[in-house]
């Protein structure tokens, strides 16, 4: 008698929890970045990544449903959903031809298809409006790559099959073969995700390569989309609710914040540009802490810890704070044989000068600023150093999902310009920190970091390529310009009022 009782309490246990949290939806994946993908996490395991996926995965939780993600090989067709095989696919973009045959959600993003071509030749095909420039690629002999199971609106598709003189027109599977056509040469231009070219571009080529020649050509909503055959309009009304729930609270746009702008940065900070800047920065602040070694009399062991407190120390303590594995230092040899060769530069340079320097002179370091000096020039590399470690500081605290950026950014910030700095001092035992005590400089990275991490929060699921690198160079420049006003000036932090100028 007991053995039945047990039996039919567990019976009506695992009824309660089946009608509690519902069955197990399969959901079919598509390769996609930034919106779904696989990527090795810190314990070297794979993990399914992105933001429809992130969507798919909190909604789900709300609506009371688990999922289980399959891979499936996108093409357009619907027969996965229609015939049961799979239940639930996102990033969908939203089409009235289809619905006869499944479910639509609500919308909860929206996709662009832009028109991107090579660096240096994509100027040619610019015309007055994006269809006209793709009429131009047309009619001027270039040809074009396109995703054969992706749509394009209604415009677009009518102009690409109206029919030409020769074929210009080559289909591929996905966004990166379109890009392999590009780069290549076997085409001339491609139609892609605003967000997914310049983000594939980046895993294939060197993102500097690609240039936007036209966009948007066709805006889309994109949705789950649901099998009839497996789903309820109950359960897809259940999962409207959790995404109204999730679009008002904000947290749709703190997915997109954690998962699409982290690539957006990557692509901005990687590029040639800002990776100059990050290099001048570093090997000023590694020269500062030789020069500092140098006045102190320290051995040439003591001068390479000196140097690589300011150049990696604030970023070492930032991604200690946040949880950041593995930590910056390890993914940046190339700077860290720049800091030693700095130090050994320094070594070398001032083993020379006391070979044939005069017995009995001395020579004394300037401590005012004079655009034609040495320390000139060094005040402009560390306010360089200042702007791009800024810009480095909030990047972090975008990728490791520091929440308020508004309140973490500006920290991070401060913490990879000057912590270092801070650090090196302390290591000196030197009461009076001038990092601390001295101008106007912590502050400046705590201020620019405010305004970048402001810029990113404002703009979020808005933001594309082009706008974040125009914001990071504005922000970059005015940290820059205010370090070299504050030298310049020498204005001096706000409790201890304004230095006398040094004539």
């Amino acid at each position: 008698m007991k053995i039945l009782v047990f039996v039919f309490a567990a019976f009506c246990f695992v009824l309660w929890g089946q009608t509690s949290f519902g069955s197990e939806l399969r959901a079919g994946w598509t390769e996609r970045i930034p919106y779904q993908y696989l990527e090795i996490d810190a314990s070297g395991q794979e993990a399914l990544r992105g933001f429809d996926i992130s969507i798919l995965r909190v909604a789900s939780r709300l609506a009371g449903q688990r999922v289980d993600f399959q891979p499936h090989q996108w093409s357009g067709d619907l027969t996965a959903l229609t015939d049961g095989q799979l239940d639930v696919v996102a990033g969908v973009a939203r089409e009235e031809s289809r619905e006869a045959e499944v479910w639509f959600s609500a919308p909860y993003r929206s996709d662009s298809a832009f028109l991107f071509g090579r660096q240096g030749e994509a100027a040619r095909w610019i015309a007055a409006s994006p269809l006209e420039s793709l009429r131009a690629l047309r009619n001027e002999g270039g040809s074009l790559a396109i995703e054969e199971n992706q749509f394009y609106g209604q415009d677009v598709e009518a102009f690409l099959n109206e029919p030409f003189e020769r074929p210009w027109v080559v289909k591929t599977p996905n966004a990166a073969a379109s890009l392999e056509e590009l780069f290549t040469r076997r085409v001339d231009a491609i139609l892609a995700d605003r967000l997914a070219g310049p983000r594939v571009a980046w895993d294939i080529r060197d993102r500097g390569q690609l240039a936007e020649i036209a966009g948007p050509l066709y805006e889309s909503e994109r949705a789950l989309m649901f099998s009839k055959e497996t789903v309820t309009p109950e359960m897809v009304a259940a999962y409207n609710r959790a995404l109204e729930t999730l679009a008002a609270s904000g947290e749709i746009e703190r997915i997109s914040r954690n998962t699409l702008v982290p690539h957006l940065m990557m692509i901005t900070l990687g590029s040639g540009w800002f990776s100059l800047l990050d290099f001048i920065g570093t090997i000023a602040f590694a020269i500062s802490g030789v020069l500092i070694a140098r006045r102190e009399r320290y051995d040439i062991i003591g001068a390479t810890v000196l140097a690589f407190l300011p150049a990696f120390g604030g970023g070492i303590l930032r991604d200690l704070i946040c949880g950041r594995s593995p930590i910056g230092l390890l993914r940046t040899p190339d700077l860290v044989l720049a800091v030693i060769g700095t130090v050994l530069v320094g070594f070398v340079f001032y083993r020379i000068r006391d070979r044939f320097q005069k017995p009995g002179s001395v020579s004394k370091p300037t401590e005012t600023f004079r655009w034609r000096s040495t320390q000139g020039l060094l005040e402009v590399t560390d306010a360089l150093g200042l702007a791009t470690f800024t810009i480095i500081g909030v990047m972090v605290a975008v990728e490791q999902n520091c929440e308020p950026l508004w309140l973490w950014g500006p920290i991070m910030a401060c913490l990879t310009g000057a912590g270092g700095g801070v650090l090196r001092d302390i290591l000196r035992a030197q009461a009076d920190i001038p990092t601390l005590k001295g101008s106007v400089y912590p502050e400046i990275a705590l201020v620019g970091g405010f305004f970048y991490s402001v810029a990113i929060i404002r703009r979020n699921m808005g933001l594309d390529l082009r706008e974040l690198t125009l914001t990071t160079i504005f922000i970059v420049c005015a940290v820059f310009v205010t370090r070299l006003l504050v030298v310049k000036f020498g204005v001096r932090s706000l409790f201890l009022g304004r230095a006398k100028s040094v004539s």
